[in-house]
């Protein structure tokens, strides 16, 4: 029997990780695909969320007892700060908000509610992340001890400006917005925890999306890592934040 997969998809807002994955998705088996941002485009848009699709059976009890978790308590406690009411429910499988008053906190908190789950489940799955919080890093932890493999692909740019642009093109397009101010926060926030997150995983692939097009730059397995590209076309946030634990 092959183990349970689990794979992340992380960078900063902006720095391609839908692509990325878009691109991983054609070519390989992903499992059950989490994204936030999408949850809560499907809940504003529909009012609900049918669990079938995420190969789930929950109930509202499931739900109760989430909320409970240091995790969903945290999250509601950001919620509640910015003015955000958490109102959906679940009824016979399915996640309903009736208002459809979505936002992003509901988005994050639903599919926190699933990931948890899945792995409950033991169910191959992979998720987007910023990675801009250190509790990611006690979910892959969490994962591992539950007998997941682990994989992190983590796409970056070196410049949080071309970040904001990217998003603020992504909006006129009609995509998901982010604040400049948290775009450029996140970042740095996401590259510290970069390594706490490739020294939990089994293997990392890192790509860089400086260019016009994103590239694989290195590998990380078992603590040894191999750069797929020269040194001097390695970008600095690589360097700074990954190379020099390793020479």
């Amino acid at each position: 029997m092959s183990q349970t997969r689990l794979r992340i998809f992380a960078g900063p807002n902006g720095s391609g990780k839908s692509t990325l994955f878009d691109s991983f998705s054609k070519k390989y088996n992903s499992g059950v695909f989490l994204n936030a941002d999408l949850i809560e485009k499907e809940l504003a848009s529909n009012g609900f969320i049918d669990l079938t699709e995420y190969n789930l059976n929950l109930t509202q009890a499931d739900l109760d007892e989430f909320l409970k978790t240091e995790r969903a308590v945290s999250l509601i406690k950001k919620s509640i700060e910015d003015n955000h009411k958490i109102d959906f429910s679940l009824k016979e499988n399915v996640i309903v908000d009736v208002d459809k008053e979505t936002h992003s906190y509901e988005g994050a908190l639903i599919s926190a509610f699933l990931r948890h789950h899945l792995q409950e489940s033991r169910i191959d799955f992979c998720f987007e992340t910023v990675m801009s919080h250190p509790s990611k890093i006690e979910e892959i932890k969490e994962a591992k001890q539950k007998g997941y493999k682990t994989y992190l692909y983590f796409i970056c740019i070196d410049d949080p400006e071309v970040n904001v642009s990217r998003v603020e093109n992504r909006v006129s397009k009609g995509g998901h917005n982010v604040a400049p101010e948290k775009i450029s926060s996140r970042y740095y926030n996401t590259l510290s925890n970069l390594l706490p997150m490739i020294e939990n995983v089994d293997k990392c692939y890192l790509f860089d999306n400086s260019s016009e097009e994103y590239k694989l730059i290195a590998k990380i397995s078992e603590n040894k890592l191999s750069l797929e590209i020269g040194p001097s076309e390695l970008p600095n946030w690589f360097i700074d934040y990954v190379l020099k634990y390793y020479i």
